[in-house]
């Protein structure tokens, strides 16, 4: 067996790949072996790679709207993959498509949705995107980053997912919508040109914060 500083060392550089790789934030993940013993990259550990982690789909580049939704995308610190999963299946990149229930635009938002994140005018373009991608974001935000659930709250509403307890809720639309925004997106999203290789018996689990220590208070005399 390698001694303990070789393989502390192979530990450090497979978290640091994929913090990389994953778009991960370094000091908030540490490596958990088998015996329940952790360890934490420190940040200056982990170096940036000079090669891309992601690079965009070709396909992408040709999509209407290809340059609006990446700058939307990447303002809500979203995959342009999974915004464009989402307009292909909400209005298939019409601008003027409107809802029978009144949802405007490419991504299909209500008035009130459009407005409560920052576009009082869903029916143009620019402004339906970034409102669109902001709700997004806070959806994927609020259900703990599960694409599953934050595009059925985006399909059926945030309570329907709350009200069945965080499932996809039984609605036939919506139990047809998440598979197929999730198809495309599949098929649109980047492809990692770095891969994380993980050693049998590690993961990568979310570090507890740290305690900041006690304060000692002097007496006075």
């Amino acid at each position: 067996m390698p001694p303990l500083n070789a393989r502390l060392i192979v530990l450090a550089s497979l978290l640091a790949q994929a913090c990389s790789a994953q778009a991960l934030e370094a000091q908030a993940y540490r490596l958990q072996l088998d015996d329940g013993s952790t360890y934490r990259l420190q940040s200056a550990t982990l170096a940036r790679t000079t090669k891309a982690v992601d690079q965009p789909s070709p396909v992408l580049s040709a999509r209407p709207y290809a340059e609006e939704i990446a700058w939307a995308a990447a303002e809500a610190g979203l995959d342009p993959a999974l915004v464009h999963a989402v307009i292909q299946v909400e209005s298939a990149y019409r601008a003027d498509a409107v809802s029978t229930k009144g949802a405007l635009g490419l991504m299909q938002l209500m008035p009130e949705t459009a407005l409560r994140f920052g576009s009082p005018d869903a029916s143009e373009p620019k402004a339906n995107l970034r409102a669109g991608t902001r709700y997004l974001r806070a959806l994927l935000d609020r259900f703990d980053q599960r694409t599953d659930l934050a595009l059925a709250a985006y399909n059926a509403g945030e309570g329907a997912v709350l009200r069945h307890a965080g499932n996809i809720p039984p609605y036939p639309e919506t139990q047809r919508y998440v598979p197929a925004v999730l198809e495309k997106f599949k098929a649109w999203r980047s492809d990692p040109t770095e891969q994380a290789e993980y050693l049998s018996g590690t993961r990568l689990v979310k570090a507890a914060p740290e305690k900041a220590p006690p304060r000692h208070r002097s007496r006075k005399m």
